[in-house]
Parts: C-alpha cells; structure tokens; sequence
C-alpha cells in the first residue's frame, strides 16, 4: 500500500489528538495553558506522520508561526538552542509553534545530558515566552523533565492501537473487513499498514512480521525472553526466570544476565517499569499481543506451560488482600489462558469459579481500588479488549459484581 494512503488514512483515526493541539492554542489567552505537548507511541505507532499533519495545520492557522519541525534522532543539540529561539523571534505571527520528533533519542544516553541541556537552554525559554506551542513526538512518555516550569506546563497523550472504532474510518469506503483487520493487527498501525499490502495475510503472518520488527535486531536470548514477556499483562524478574525453568536458581550471574535482558528492553522502549504496580509492561498492548500470538503459534506446547506457571504464581501472590488491586487483572487473566482451548463461556465460568475459591483470602482487601483496576484492567484498554475475548462481557460484569458484593459486605 503507498504510504500517503497509509498517512492519509491514519490521521482519519487521530483527529482527536489532533484537536488537543488546537485546543491548546485555543487556551494560550488564559493563564497557564499547556505549553509542551508530548505525543508518545511504540515503534510504528504513526508518530511522525502525526507531527507532519500537525505542522500542516498550525501552518494553515493565520496567527500561528511554525518555526520548523526538527528530528532529535538527526540533529545536534550543540547551537541548536539558539538557532531556534531566534527562528522562533522572527516570527510575527500572535503565537508560535515549534515541533520536535524523536526526542527520545537524547535519553538513549543514560546520563541525558543532551536531553537535560535542550531543556535548560531551550524548552525553559520557550514556555517562559508564553507564547510558544512546543510539540513533541517520543517513543516514551517523557517524564524525566527537571525544571518545575516545564514540567508544570507539559501535557502527555499516547498513540496507542487503534480501536475498532477507528480503524473503521481507516477503512471507511475500503473492501476489507473492519473487524478482520482489527483482529488481525490488535490496531497497531504499522502492522496494518504491512496487512492492508498483503491482503492475503493470516493471524500468523501478522504476528510473524510483528515479532521481526520489533525484536529482529535483538541477540537471541533477549528476543526469547523479550517474547516470553509478552504472555503477561505485568511481569518482574522472578516470573521470567520461572517460566524458563531458572526459577530454583540463586546465582548471582544468572541475575544480572535478566536484568541486562529487562535493561536492553527497557532502553529500547519496548517495555517500562511500572512504578504504580511495582511490575514491568509492555509500552504499546498491540505489539505485546501480536508478539504473545507468534509464541503461542510457534510454541504451543510452552506457551500453555508458562500460562500455568504463571496462573500458580499470581494466584500465591493474590493470597495477600493488601495486593490484590494490583494483582487482580493478572490473576484472572492467567486463569482464563489455562483454558484457552475451551470457549469463552467455559473460560469466564473457570474464572468465577476461582474468584469465588479465593474469597477468604482477601478479607480487608480494597475492594474499591480492585473494582476500579478490573473494570479498567490496570487502566489499559486494550487489555481490556483481550480479558473480553477470553471470558466474555457477561462473566466480565458478574465477576465486576462479585467485588461489589464483597465490598458490600465488607462495608455493612
């Protein structure tokens, strides 16, 4: 498929993130607006194009000076600084915009002093200005800012997978199916972009391409273990270990070898610690999913045996009622891989069946916070769209009003 089609048609889908742009320049009379928008997505997330449309449009707006869009993966920082405040004060227009692709590349280098330098001796000025739009495009949420100012000003919002929904005016007015391609990409743009040029891709083809693209350059052992992170919704080091029959072992050099592997992982972006959770995931749940698929189709065997040893391993940990609102997702999501071979009402009939088994452990649990994380499954829609798959709306909702119940109880 050519590429405009493709840039064409995503932005179809990303006219909401389009329009917290002008949402913002709309705000930019009032006291303290957002002044640094960060757009985050994975790798093939649609991120440039993005940023290119976003540029058009500030353009065509008649009080907006662009002052250029530059790629941080291909530019030095060194006299950039001033190289662009002073692009930025030639402009006449009421406000000004500039638009900065790429920017995590200046964290690939762990001590950031390139990313901490542009800060200090750009983006601070910029929002001391007032006046000035700063837009940025990352493969991360960008977090790490250090001055108060900016971080105060700053605003993040992911390029997730796309939903059904938006994949339908992707499509709109095309001859392939809406819910075939969903289900075939999980919504990632960029494996949809490689399917809508193969029409005649299977599940396997997908996930095949998707294993490659993101973890073909990877050393071997950190694409297995890369892969095998892929089978949790959260994960840590000792479940990795686990599921590779390392378990047992207390060798400190076997230690450091997974965290090098979480390491690498993590400086590419593919997965983060989630402090909230105290657990790693992945960054984008499309690619997780579509990598978690090539390993249950090119292991089946291995992949059933790690969902078990998964399922007994949250279950333990689920015992405790003081962790349970951030365990809860994972446990019921490993119960219903046990039996991923039957249907969905059999799965979410299994899972019932246990949530009901484990009540006694979870007297003084937050019911609340267990409620809100299963019912938004860790704040992660996609997700959420795979536990609906597996289990079905209809034990969704009935486990949802089993922790009602219970919280009921504990309450009366």
């Amino acid at each position: 498929m050519p590429k405009t089609t493709h840039s064409n048609t995503l932005m179809a889908s990303r006219l909401n993130l389009a329009d917290k742009v002008l949402n913002a320049l709309g705000r930019m009379a009032n006291d303290a607006p957002p002044l640094l928008l960060v757009f985050w997505g994975s790798r093939g997330s649609g991120k440039t194009t993005f940023l290119e449309e976003v540029k058009k449009r500030l353009s065509a707006e008649a009080d907006v000076g662009v002052a250029g869009l530059w790629d941080m993966g291909k530019t030095a920082v060194k006299g950039l600084p001033s190289k662009i405040l002073k692009s930025v004060e030639r402009k006449k227009e009421t406000y000004k915009a500039v638009i900065f692709d790429n920017m995590d590349a200046l964290l690939k280098d762990p001590s950031g002093r390139d990313f901490f330098d542009l800060e200090t001796n750009l983006i601070l000025p910029l929002v001391e200005r007032g006046d000035t739009l700063i837009i940025v495009g990352s493969q991360l949420e960008l977090t790490q800012w250090q001055e108060y100012d900016v971080r105060l000003r700053q605003e993040n919002y992911q390029l997730g997978p796309l939903s059904l929904d938006e994949v339908q005016d992707m499509l709109k007015g095309g001859k392939v199916e809406v819910e075939t391609v969903h289900n075939l990409t999980f919504g990632h743009p960029k494996v949809m972009e490689e399917y809508l040029a193969h029409p005649k891709w299977k599940k396997a083809d997908a996930a095949r391409f998707a294993s490659k693209y993101f973890l073909g350059d990877l050393p071997a052992e950190t694409r297995e273990i890369a892969q095998i992170a892929s089978l949790f919704p959260a994960f840590n080091v000792y479940i990795l270990k686990k599921s590779r029959g390392d378990g047992n072992s207390e060798d400190d050099g076997l230690l450091a070898r997974y965290n090098g592997q979480i390491n690498e992982l993590t400086r590419r972006w593919i997965i983060r610690f989630d402090t909230e959770s105290g657990a790693y995931r992945f960054t984008d749940n499309a690619v997780r999913r579509l990598l978690a698929l090539d390993y249950a189709l090119k292991q089946s065997k291995r992949f059933a045996g790690i969902q078990h040893i998964a399922a007994d391993y949250f279950e333990e940990e689920a015992k405790s009622a003081a962790f349970l609102p951030q365990l809860i997702v994972s446990a019921v999501y490993h119960q219903a891989q046990t039996v991923r071979a039957q249907s969905p009402d059999k799965r979410g009939a299994h899972c019932v069946k246990w949530v009901r088994s484990m009540r006694d452990h979870w007297n003084g649990a937050n019911w609340k916070q267990v409620l809100q994380k299963w019912e938004s499954a860790d704040g992660d829609p996609g997700l959420k769209d795979e536990i609906l798959s597996l289990i079905g709306e209809k034990y969704h909702k009935k486990i949802a009003a089993m922790f009602s119940t219970y919280r009921e109880e504990m309450e009366a």
